[in-house]
């Protein structure tokens, strides 16, 4: 009798036991951070969405490439920390500073960020339109992958530059559009022409040297194939928009500052 009675007595303390050791493990479980990757739209501020806002104004500490200055009232005196161009290599992107210094700052953004989650705080990566298109930041989904990173997309320079057009890329005799770095090297030039000349309209990126690649697609394509130029897109005050024809871009060009921009090349952009 008394074995039972003291039993009885002991579940109690057996279900505060358990009860202690399980609000333990949550409080072990909800202490880990996160990491995210958030794009912060591209051109005006208006351009960010709602979800990337609220990911930013959560987070405890940010890596930055040269964007920390965007919005400063979202930052408001948060730690931030240099992301670098590139610094995890994925998406062809390198980094900008020597081999040793890229190497040192790697060292350090690991512990950063990995001692930053673990100790329950929100990291934030902070990008420009979508992270998934030449974003020199997505090297840090794959670094670290174990953290289940997310990424929260935003406005794209390819999509605000498709709203400057006021056109459908994908109209008339073009029926696809091709995403694309406008690098000519290893024998890119036949293959970017030949997509032009199959009817693809071809929305290029990071053309380093517009004079050069006019030239030499112009040896390959026909010289009054449509093209145009938006830089700056999404930007109410320095957005531009140039249509012309291959053979008359040079000309129409002249004296513009262009800045960042999008070339597009094809039967699309007639409208």
């Amino acid at each position: 009798m008394n074995n039972n009675l003291n039993l009885f007595r002991l579940i109690p303390l057996m279900a505060f036991i358990c009860l202690a050791l399980l609000s333990a493990a949550g409080t072990v479980h909800a202490a880990n951070g996160n990491l995210s990757l958030v794009s912060m739209g591209t051109g005006d501020p208006e351009n960010m969405s709602l979800r990337a806002r609220k990911a930013i104004e959560s987070a405890d500490l940010f890596f930055s490439m040269g964007k920390r200055e965007s919005h400063p009232e979202l930052l408001k005196g948060k730690p931030v920390y240099e992301a670098e161009h590139g610094l995890f290599g994925e998406g062809g992107a390198k980094p900008r500073r020597s081999a040793e210094a890229a190497a040192k700052l790697r060292e350090e953004n690991r512990k950063l960020i990995r001692t930053a989650v673990a100790a329950g705080k929100n990291v934030v990566i902070l990008d420009n339109g979508d992270p998934t298109i030449f974003g020199p930041q997505i090297g840090y989904m794959k670094e670290f992958s174990d953290l289940k990173p997310v990424v929260i997309p935003g406005i794209s320079s390819f999509n605000a530059a498709n709203a400057a057009l006021q056109t459908s890329v994908v109209s008339g005799k073009s029926r696809a559009i091709m995403l694309t770095s406008g690098s000519l090297a290893h024998g890119r030039d036949d293959f970017l022409a030949g997509a032009v000349n199959e009817g693809v309209t071809l929305a290029l990126f990071m053309v380093r040297d517009l004079e050069k690649f006019i030239d030499t697609m112009s040896a390959k394509v026909p010289r009054e194939t449509p093209v145009a130029i938006v830089s700056n897109a999404g930007s109410s005050s320095r957005e531009k928009v140039v249509i012309a024809t291959l053979g008359t871009l040079s000309e129409k060009i002249k004296g513009i500052d262009l800045g960042a921009y999008l070339l597009y090349i094809g039967e699309s952009i007639k409208g």
